[in-house]
């Protein structure tokens, strides 16, 4: 089942428990939560920046970086699709 914004409810959870699980510096829980969420919507921005965030808070750099260019290239898609479909 899709929620509201095309992103499904059981990855909305999960992002949403990666969110939760971080606010109380429980890193690696919610690297699990967060990386569940992408593999059910390998498009979910929301998610790789938080997960880039997780990785950075855990000294892990690369793998922030990764998650950032990840979301760089989702974001650059998505922007240069919409300005095909308006023209």
């Amino acid at each position: 089942m899709y929620g509201i914004n095309g992103i499904p409810l059981e990855a909305q959870y999960l992002y949403r428990r990666g969110v939760e699980l971080s606010s109380q510096k429980k890193y690696e829980a919610a690297v699990k939560c967060l990386r569940q969420a992408i593999i059910i919507a390998p498009r979910f921005t929301g998610a790789y920046r938080e997960l880039g965030c997780c990785f950075r808070r855990l000294g892990r750099e690369e793998d922030a970086a990764d998650c950032y260019l990840k979301l760089n290239r989702i974001a650059s898609y998505s922007s240069c699709h919409a300005a095909q479909s308006s023209t």
